[in-house]
């Protein structure tokens, strides 16, 4: 049994092998989920923004 930590390149040839089994249709899901995920944080952090702007509510 091998119990040394894979280096690097190894990594990177695993990396590379897995990515290759992945269906091309996943693939373009994963990467419009990822893209999709973006523009949401972005969002959030845009509204987040505009509120910190907005004058204290009536009652607070």
């Amino acid at each position: 049994m091998n119990t040394t930590r894979p280096t690097p390149p190894e990594l990177a040839q695993n990396a590379r092998q897995h990515a290759a089994a992945i269906p091309a249709q996943l693939a373009e899901t994963m990467a419009e989920n990822a893209r999709l995920k973006t523009i949401a944080i972005t969002v959030m952090l845009e509204i987040a923004a505009l509120r910190e702007r907005l004058p204290p509510a009536a009652g607070e």
